[in-house]
Order: C-alpha cells, then sequence, then structure tokens
C-alpha cells in the first residue's frame, strides 16, 4: 500500500511560517482565528527559509517519522460532493475508516465526522459557502497533549460499549488527500516527529466555524522555529494517494505529532489551478 514512485527527489526551499511570539508563562494562549485571522493574537510573519526533502519513493513508517503515504483509488467520482451530499459523506466515511483499519492494523477506527474540503485563497467561488476552508499556513498539530486526550475520550463515547481504559494503545491521525491533479501550488508539508521537541510546542486556541454548528474553539499545538526540525513532502501527489499521519499516540516509545503546513511551492507554474484537498481525522484503538 506504501507509495513507491522512485524517480529523482525534488527537494525545494520555502517559507515556514513559524508562531513568532510564545506567551510568557502564566499568560492567555495564542488565538488562531479561522475565517478572520487579522483578529489573531498569533504572529508568524516573516517566515523562515527551510528545506523541505521530497521523500517521493522513500519509505516511511507511522511509529517512526510519524507519517506515510498510501495509494488509495476512492469510489467518490467527485470530491466537491464532500460536505455538500450525505450519501458521499457516508461512502466516503466507510472507505477510509476501512484505509485506516488496514494501514494502521487497528482494533477499531472512529471517525472525527466527515470529510472536511479545503480550497487555496483564489477558490473564491469554492470558498464562498464554507467555514474554515483555507489552508493553514503555519506548522501545526491539530491537538495538543490536553485536547488530545479529551478528543480521544469524546470518540469513544460515542461508540457504545468502547472503554479506552480497556486498551493497551490509541492514536489519532490526519488522513489528507489533495483532490487537484499535481502539480500544487500550495502542497503539503510534514516535519519528522523525531526532529521535533517537546518544547518546540506552544498551544494556540483555534477559533474557528464550523457549518451548521456555528462556533468553536479547542486547543491546538503551534510550533516555534528550530533548525532541526526535518520538513518533508512528497512532490505531485494525485487524489489516488493519501498521506496519513500523527496527531496524537498515547504510547510514547512512537511518534507522537507531526507538525504540519501547508507552504508556496516556488517551483510551481504561473497560472497552476489552485489546490483542492480533503482531510479526515480518526481515532484508532488498539488492545
Amino acid at each position: 500500500m506504501v507509495a513507491t514512485d522512485a524517480a529523482p527527489a525534488s527537494d525545494v526551499r520555502a517559507e515556514i511560517y513559524y508562531v513568532r511570539n510564545p506567551p510568557p508563562t502564566g499568560a492567555e494562549a495564542l488565538t488562531f482565528v479561522t475565517e478572520t485571522e487579522d483578529r489573531s493574537t498569533m504572529r508568524t510573519r516573516p517566515g523562515r527559509m527551510m528545506t523541505i526533502h521530497d521523500l517521493r519513493g522513500v519509505e516511511t513508517d507511522l511509529d517512526r517519522e510519524g507519517f506515510v503515504l498510501v495509494q488509495h483509488t476512492s469510489s467518490v467520482s467527485d470530491f466537491d460532493a464532500i460536505e455538500e451530499d450525505a450519501a458521499v459523506d457516508r461512502q466516503y466515511v466507510v472507505e477510509m475508516t476501512g484505509l485506516l483499519s488496514s494501514v494502521t492494523g487497528a482494533d477499531q477506527v472512529i471517525m472525527l465526522g466527515g470529510g472536511k474540503k479545503r480550497y487555496g485563497e483564489s477558490a473564491t467561488d469554492k470558498l464562498a459557502n464554507l467555514k474554515n476552508a483555507k489552508p493553514a499556513r503555519y506548522p501545526h498539530g491539530d491537538v495538543t497533549d490536553v485536547s488530545g486526550p479529551v478528543q480521544a475520550a469524546g470518540l469513544a463515547a460515542m461508540v457504545p460499549g468502547l472503554d479506552l481504559t480497556k486498551f493497551g494503545r490509541w492514536a489519532l491521525f490526519n488522513m489528507w488527500r489533495s483532490t487537484s491533479q499535481p502539480p500544487q501550488d500550495h502542497p503539503l508539508a510534514v516535519c519528522d516527529a523525531r526532529s521535533v521537541e517537546a518544547a518546540d510546542g506552544v498551544p494556540v486556541i483555534a477559533v474557528t466555524e464550523i457549518r451548521g454548528f456555528g462556533s468553536l474553539d479547542f486547543e491546538t499545538t503551534g510550533y516555534l522555529f528550530n533548525s532541526a526540525h526535518r520538513w518533508c513532502w512528497f512532490r505531485d501527489m494525485t487524489p489516488q494517494e493519501v498521506l496519513i499521519f500523527k496527531t496524537h499516540d498515547s504510547d510514547p516509545s512512537r511518534a507522537h505529532r507531526v507538525p504540519h503546513t501547508a507552504f508556496t511551492h516556488p517551483d510551481c507554474p504561473p497560472g497552476t489551478p489552485t489546490r483542492s484537498s480533503v482531510e479526515m481525522r480518526a481515532l484508532a484503538v488498539f488492545r
């Protein structure tokens, strides 16, 4: 299932917009307001130029680097129908549940809602009726060591009879698919979990809206600059591939969390249609 295109690597240099204003001890957490970013208290500009290593053709491991690229052809013919058609949402949930179960060997997988579409900022027509649908352009983790266990417990509570304490391990994952053909103007970069120190993380409260549900605040992880960070990407992802990465693991001996961010591809040809993508988040439990 691992994607193994062995063409030569295409490392790039690009800006990574790290958190630049970590709050003093005891101060209020930073905020990131997804719909009106100028209201955010988190500051990330200017960015830091970093090498982003092309791992196309390189085998990775979910418990080592924290991410893996797999081949997967979806039965969904129109990814724009996600979040618009309940039948399509159910279809995608079922097949992505099966994919994560197969890749991880989990005893049970529970999805956090359905697929979440994202589009580059220039896709104004597609963004008009969506919430929190632009690519996040700073290194972040979807949860923290506080909110991760809370999210896992909440998902487990949705399944009758599922008691996390009876399992030896659980982990949270993000499953990311480019739904636009290559090249992408704003690809996704992931950071090798082995290159990240605990002190690099800063709690950031994401203030967002969910269409049909209203306002939501939740604790995520922003990241400070560390020259040791090893940023990676898989060039020219297609809709027949899924990048699966760890967002929290209850086992401290395994890759714990993978910072990730959109970045501007410096060599993307002018006029290339902006990137679109769909992601899903999930809880996997292991005996």
